[in-house]
């Protein structure tokens, strides 16, 4: 990887951090979604997000649902049943952001069952702070902005436009051609 391009991912992992974690943050956080192109641009995403929540004071959990998006969700949706049971005598504690990292390979009918469920628990949830992370935008897109989805409206989109940041391979070998040339 070259320094630009780390350089130029690194900005916009920036610019999508100070969008997430601002200054009234995690007093006044809506739920996100955040589409990355690749692994990389993920992880510097995740790292910056992290590191501005933690100067919040904000634990940073991430639990990867894509070894298995139904099962993972599942667990996730039966954790907030336990918190969302408890009574009104409990003291809140202070929120967990919870990165669900894969979460667009839920999109599509054969795999949106465990929305349904998931999303009657999380909107009542008070100790996460919700971030929905995958790689297809348009996948995202969908499940959070079609009005029959269970998770219509659930999250706002804070992806920024990537195309300065992310090289396509093919163009890098193309360009590294020519400069040997």
């Amino acid at each position: 990887m070259t320094f630009n391009r780390l350089s130029s991912m690194q900005t916009v992992a920036d610019r999508i951090a100070a969008t997430f974690v601002h200054r009234l943050f995690p007093s006044m956080c809506t739920p996100a979604y955040l589409a990355c192109p690749d692994d990389e641009c993920a992880d510097i995403c995740r790292t910056t997000i992290a590191k501005a929540a933690k100067k919040k004071r904000v634990k940073t959990e991430v639990v990867d649902l894509r070894p298995d998006p139904a099962a993972q969700l599942d667990q996730v949706t039966a954790r907030l049943r336990d918190i969302n049971d408890r009574t009104s005598d409990d003291k809140q504690p202070w929120p967990t952001l919870l990165i669900l990292e894969g979460f667009d390979l839920l999109e599509g009918d054969k795999n949106d069952a465990p929305t349904f469920p998931f999303r009657s628990r999380f909107q009542f949830d008070t100790e996460h702070v919700w971030l929905f992370m995958g790689r297809d935008l348009q996948r995202l897109r969908r499940m959070f902005s079609d009005r029959r989805l269970p998770l219509y409206h659930a999250a706002s989109n804070i992806t920024l436009e990537w195309r300065g940041a992310v090289v396509n391979p093919l163009k890098r070998a193309i360009s590294r051609r020519c400069e040997t040339r």
